[in-house]
C-alpha cells in the first residue's frame, strides 16, 4: 500500500499520491485519457473530449451521470479536469505522468478540494457526515482508484470489499491535518 498525503493549503485540502506504473509513458497516458481504457480499469462508462474546455462525462452506478470539464491537456504528461463540479465546483484533479527509470511511468496525482465545497457537501449531498469523514472518504477513494489503475496496467486484478474500503477510510482519517 502506498499512502497518499493530505495537506492543507489555506482553505483548500490537497490530496497527493505517487504511483509507479508498470507500463511505458504512452500506455499510462492512454489508460488515463482513453474512455474505453478508463472504463476497463475504473468501471465507469466515460465520454471524454480531450481538449481544454471539452466535456468529461462519467456514468456511475445507479445511472448517476457526472459532467466535468477538461482544463489542461499536455500529452503525454498532463491531464487536468474538474471533479464532480456540480457538488465540488472548485475541485481540480491533475494527472502528471513522466517516464520512470525502469521503462515504466511515474504518476503524480493531485486533487485540490476547497473546504467550502466540503462544508457544502456536509450540508447537502453528504448530509450527516462531518467534513473529516468526507475528506477521509475522498482520500481512501482516490487511493483505491489509483490502486485499480496500477493493477490494470500490471495485468492483475484487484479484489476489494466494503470492509477493506472502511479500513482504508479509517486509515485516511488519521492522515487529515
Amino acid at each position: 500500500m502506498t499512502d497518499g498525503i493530505i495537506e492543507r493549503d489555506g482553505e483548500q485540502v490537497v490530496f497527493r499520491y505517487e504511483r509507479r506504473l508498470a507500463r511505458p509513458l504512452d500506455a499510462a497516458w492512454h489508460a488515463v485519457t482513453d474512455p474505453a481504457e478508463i472504463e476497463r480499469w475504473g468501471g465507469a462508462r466515460t465520454e471524454l473530449d480531450l481538449r481544454p474546455g471539452g466535456q468529461f462525462v462519467s456514468h456511475h452506478q445507479g445511472g448517476h451521470r457526472v459532467e466535468d470539464r477538461v482544463l489542461r491537456v499536455e500529452p503525454p504528461h498532463l491531464f487536468e479536469h474538474t471533479y464532480f463540479k456540480d457538488v465540488n465546483p472548485g475541485a481540480v484533479v491533475t494527472w502528471r505522468l513522466q517516464k520512470a527509470d525502469d521503462d515504466g511511468a511515474l504518476l503524480t496525482f493531485t486533487h485540490r478540494l476547497p473546504m467550502d465545497d466540503v462544508r457544502a457537501a456536509a450540508e447537502g449531498i453528504a448530509a450527516g457526515d462531518d467534513p473529516r469523514t468526507i475528506l477521509a472518504r475522498n482520500g481512501a477513494g482516490w487511493h483505491h482508484v489509483l490502486d485499480m489503475l496500477g493493477a490494470y496496467l500490471s495485468g492483475q486484478s484487484l479484489p476489494w470489499s466494503p470492509q477493506e474500503q472502511q479500513a482504508l477510510q479509517r486509515h485516511y482519517a488519521t492522515l487529515i491535518p
